[in-house]
Protein backbone atom coordinates (compact mmCIF):
# COMPACT_ATOMS: atom_id res chain seq x y z
CA UNK A 1 0.00 0.00 0.00
CA UNK A 2 2.88 2.20 0.48
CA UNK A 3 4.84 1.69 -2.63
CA UNK A 4 1.07 3.00 -4.52
CA UNK A 5 1.20 5.89 -2.30
CA UNK A 6 4.48 6.77 -2.77
CA UNK A 7 4.34 6.21 -7.01
CA UNK A 8 1.19 8.28 -6.69
CA UNK A 9 3.18 11.02 -4.77
CA UNK A 10 6.09 11.46 -6.94
CA UNK A 11 3.84 11.41 -9.97
CA UNK A 12 1.69 14.53 -8.79
CA UNK A 13 5.10 16.18 -7.79
CA UNK A 14 6.62 15.47 -10.87
CA UNK A 15 3.58 16.37 -13.11
CA UNK A 16 3.90 19.84 -10.80
CA UNK A 17 7.64 20.21 -10.77
CA UNK A 18 7.84 19.47 -15.36
CA UNK A 19 4.30 20.53 -16.53
CA UNK A 20 5.52 23.36 -18.87
CA UNK A 21 2.65 25.51 -18.66
CA UNK A 22 1.48 26.93 -15.50
CA UNK A 23 -2.40 28.82 -14.97
CA UNK A 24 -1.98 32.40 -13.86
CA UNK A 25 -3.78 33.18 -10.34
CA UNK A 26 -3.93 36.52 -8.83
CA UNK A 27 -2.83 34.85 -5.44
CA UNK A 28 -3.54 37.42 -2.43
CA UNK A 29 -5.18 40.53 -3.86
CA UNK A 30 -6.37 44.23 -2.56
CA UNK A 31 -8.40 46.27 -4.31
CA UNK A 32 -9.39 50.17 -3.99
CA UNK A 33 -12.12 50.89 -6.36
CA UNK A 34 -14.83 53.92 -6.93
CA UNK A 35 -18.43 53.08 -8.10
CA UNK A 36 -21.03 54.96 -9.51
CA UNK A 37 -24.88 53.92 -10.52
CA UNK A 38 -27.87 55.13 -11.55
CA UNK A 39 -31.38 54.30 -11.37
CA UNK A 40 -33.33 54.75 -14.25
CA UNK A 41 -36.88 53.76 -12.71
CA UNK A 42 -36.75 56.44 -10.01
CA UNK A 43 -35.53 59.40 -12.52
CA UNK A 44 -38.44 58.05 -14.90
CA UNK A 45 -41.16 57.65 -11.24
CA UNK A 46 -39.70 61.67 -10.14
CA UNK A 47 -40.67 63.11 -13.62
CA UNK A 48 -44.46 61.54 -13.47
CA UNK A 49 -45.22 62.23 -10.00
CA UNK A 50 -47.60 64.71 -10.27
CA UNK A 51 -48.12 66.05 -6.58
CA UNK A 52 -45.94 66.46 -3.90
CA UNK A 53 -47.28 63.63 -1.38
CA UNK A 54 -46.12 61.11 -4.39
CA UNK A 55 -42.65 62.85 -4.25
CA UNK A 56 -42.75 62.10 -0.77
CA UNK A 57 -42.80 58.48 -0.92
CA UNK A 58 -40.31 57.65 -3.49
CA UNK A 59 -37.36 55.74 -2.98
CA UNK A 60 -34.37 57.07 -1.91
CA UNK A 61 -31.60 57.85 -4.29
CA UNK A 62 -31.97 58.59 -8.12
CA UNK A 63 -27.94 57.29 -8.48
CA UNK A 64 -25.26 56.25 -5.86
CA UNK A 65 -21.56 56.52 -5.93
CA UNK A 66 -19.15 54.77 -3.27
CA UNK A 67 -15.60 53.37 -2.25
CA UNK A 68 -14.50 49.98 -1.55
CA UNK A 69 -11.76 48.51 -0.15
CA UNK A 70 -11.55 44.72 -0.29
CA UNK A 71 -9.00 41.97 -0.06
CA UNK A 72 -9.31 38.62 -1.49
CA UNK A 73 -7.73 35.33 -2.83
CA UNK A 74 -7.63 33.74 -5.41
CA UNK A 75 -7.42 29.46 -4.30
CA UNK A 76 -8.51 27.67 -7.75
CA UNK A 77 -8.54 28.94 -11.46
CA UNK A 78 -11.81 29.55 -11.89
CA UNK A 79 -12.80 31.38 -8.14
CA UNK A 80 -11.69 33.78 -6.23
CA UNK A 81 -13.23 35.27 -2.92
CA UNK A 82 -12.69 38.89 -1.70
CA UNK A 83 -14.48 40.56 1.12
CA UNK A 84 -14.11 44.24 2.74
CA UNK A 85 -16.11 47.31 3.51
CA UNK A 86 -17.80 49.90 0.98
CA UNK A 87 -19.39 53.11 1.86
CA UNK A 88 -22.08 53.99 -0.72
CA UNK A 89 -23.99 57.51 -1.01
CA UNK A 90 -27.54 57.30 -1.96
CA UNK A 91 -29.33 60.88 -0.56
CA UNK A 92 -28.82 63.00 1.75
CA UNK A 93 -29.76 60.88 4.29
CA UNK A 94 -27.89 57.63 3.51
CA UNK A 95 -24.67 57.18 3.59
CA UNK A 96 -24.57 53.79 4.12
CA UNK A 97 -21.25 51.46 5.26
CA UNK A 98 -21.22 48.09 3.85
CA UNK A 99 -19.68 44.88 5.02
CA UNK A 100 -19.55 42.81 1.24
CA UNK A 101 -18.27 39.61 0.34
CA UNK A 102 -17.84 39.07 -3.53
CA UNK A 103 -17.04 35.62 -4.75
CA UNK A 104 -15.45 35.92 -8.25
CA UNK A 105 -15.88 33.14 -11.07
CA UNK A 106 -13.39 33.40 -13.51
CA UNK A 107 -14.44 32.95 -17.11
CA UNK A 108 -11.15 33.38 -18.94
CA UNK A 109 -8.60 31.22 -20.15
CA UNK A 110 -6.54 30.49 -17.21
CA UNK A 111 -3.61 30.84 -19.11
CA UNK A 112 -4.27 34.26 -19.99
CA UNK A 113 -3.30 37.31 -18.12
CA UNK A 114 -6.52 39.19 -18.18
CA UNK A 115 -9.17 37.62 -15.34
CA UNK A 116 -12.48 38.11 -17.00
CA UNK A 117 -15.40 37.66 -14.03
CA UNK A 118 -18.82 36.98 -13.72
CA UNK A 119 -19.84 37.98 -9.81
CA UNK A 120 -22.26 38.47 -7.00
CA UNK A 121 -22.15 40.58 -3.93
CA UNK A 122 -23.47 40.69 -1.02
CA UNK A 123 -23.50 43.44 1.75
CA UNK A 124 -25.09 44.34 5.35
CA UNK A 125 -25.07 47.44 6.72
CA UNK A 126 -22.59 48.49 9.66
CA UNK A 127 -23.06 51.85 10.44
CA UNK A 128 -25.76 54.36 11.92
CA UNK A 129 -27.66 56.23 9.17
CA UNK A 130 -31.32 57.20 8.10
CA UNK A 131 -31.49 52.95 7.70
CA UNK A 132 -31.45 50.96 10.56
CA UNK A 133 -30.78 47.79 8.45
CA UNK A 134 -29.50 48.12 4.92
CA UNK A 135 -29.47 45.50 2.63
CA UNK A 136 -26.79 44.98 -0.92
CA UNK A 137 -27.39 42.20 -3.20
CA UNK A 138 -25.95 42.59 -6.77
CA UNK A 139 -24.40 40.75 -10.02
CA UNK A 140 -20.95 41.97 -11.71
CA UNK A 141 -19.05 41.51 -15.16
CA UNK A 142 -15.67 42.54 -15.38
CA UNK A 143 -12.21 41.97 -15.71
CA UNK A 144 -8.78 42.45 -13.85
CA UNK A 145 -5.79 43.39 -15.91
CA UNK A 146 -2.39 43.36 -14.76
CA UNK A 147 -0.21 46.24 -15.39
CA UNK A 148 3.03 45.47 -13.96
CA UNK A 149 4.25 42.39 -11.61
CA UNK A 150 1.87 43.40 -8.77
CA UNK A 151 -0.05 45.96 -9.84
CA UNK A 152 -3.15 45.92 -12.08
CA UNK A 153 -6.83 47.76 -13.11
CA UNK A 154 -10.01 46.09 -12.15
CA UNK A 155 -12.76 47.45 -14.60
CA UNK A 156 -16.64 46.01 -13.50
CA UNK A 157 -20.23 46.53 -14.91
CA UNK A 158 -22.83 46.32 -11.97
CA UNK A 159 -26.40 45.27 -11.38
CA UNK A 160 -27.11 45.90 -7.65
CA UNK A 161 -30.06 46.35 -5.29
CA UNK A 162 -29.87 48.17 -2.10
CA UNK A 163 -32.80 47.56 0.15
CA UNK A 164 -32.92 50.22 2.84
CA UNK A 165 -35.79 49.16 5.59
CA UNK A 166 -38.24 47.82 2.95
CA UNK A 167 -37.61 50.38 -0.02
CA UNK A 168 -35.36 48.99 -2.72
CA UNK A 169 -33.43 50.98 -5.23
CA UNK A 170 -32.35 49.11 -8.42
CA UNK A 171 -28.99 50.70 -9.58
CA UNK A 172 -27.02 50.17 -13.31
CA UNK A 173 -23.62 51.14 -11.97
CA UNK A 174 -19.90 51.23 -13.24
CA UNK A 175 -16.60 50.65 -11.00
CA UNK A 176 -13.34 51.03 -11.49
CA UNK A 177 -10.04 49.97 -9.01
CA UNK A 178 -6.66 49.76 -8.71
CA UNK A 179 -5.27 46.32 -7.43
CA UNK A 180 -2.62 44.69 -5.84
CA UNK A 181 -1.86 41.17 -5.87
CA UNK A 182 0.65 38.99 -4.38
CA UNK A 183 1.52 36.83 -7.59
CA UNK A 184 4.75 38.50 -9.47
CA UNK A 185 4.79 36.41 -12.46
CA UNK A 186 1.36 37.83 -14.31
Amino acid sequence: MNKYLCSIFCVIISLKTFSQEKSNKLGLFGVVEANVGFDVAAMIKENQATNEYERQHLDPGKFNYGFVAQVGYQPLNWFALGTGVRYSYVDPNFHVIYWTVQPFFIVSNPKDEEFTFISAHFGTQINKTASENAKLYGLSVGFFEPINKNLGNKFQINLEVQNFDGNSTFFVGFAYGIAIFSNKNL
